[in-house]
């Protein structure tokens, strides 16, 4: 097997790769909230659920679940050292 490869196909690899990993760049920053996490709440288009995208989203949304929980735990934990 032989692989040719020329100069001109690698030589913006790195930002091509950056480019490519920027969610961003083929998303719009519509995704982000004000601490650049994933937000679907003002986002428009439907997101595939097993694309690296839809995955993440899926993550950030049970992390934002357990951190209400956690808050609301504290909370009650505050209420009753109170008593």
């Amino acid at each position: 097997m032989e692989i040719i490869v020329y100069a001109s196909e690698v030589r913006d690899l790195d930002e091509m790769i950056d480019k490519k990993l920027d969610v961003s760049e083929e998303f719009g920053t519509g995704l982000f909230d004000d601490n650049n996490r994933i937000n679907l709440d003002n986002y428009k288009y439907a997101l595939e659920p097993f694309t690296y995208i839809g995955i993440i989203a899926d993550m950030q949304e049970q992390l934002n679940e357990l951190n209400d929980k956690i808050n609301d735990l504290n909370s009650r934990l505050y209420n009753v050292e109170k008593i």
